[in-house]
């Protein structure tokens, strides 16, 4: 009885390790994330105006740097492009 018990728990783990190898988590694609862009459009006159844009690590932390709305989504963990005059992105202005 004790033979089964072990032949079991060991097809069990086995079985467990392999179904979570097949689930990491993967990057989103862009058909995954359309219709989910919260993200500010600069009209066609102010595209090469700087503006807040914020990208997410995959570890989690997110960070958030000046730049034009197109190089911001070319960032490779772009989130989102917040626009200008937000107070998550500010420029020291010297004196």
């Amino acid at each position: 009885m004790r033979i089964i018990f072990q032949l079991i728990l060991v097809f069990v783990i086995f079985v467990s390790e392999r179904f979570a190898d097949s689930r990491q988590e993967l990057p989103p694609t862009l058909g995954d994330l359309k219709g989910q862009d919260k993200s500010v459009r600069q009209p066609p006159d102010r595209k090469d105006k700087k503006g807040c844009c914020k990208i997410k690590y995959p570890a989690g932390g997110y960070d958030f740097f000046l730049a034009t709305e197109d190089d911001c989504r070319a960032s490779l963990y772009f989130d989102r492009y917040l626009g200008e005059n937000n107070t998550l992105c500010f420029r020291w202005e010297g004196e």
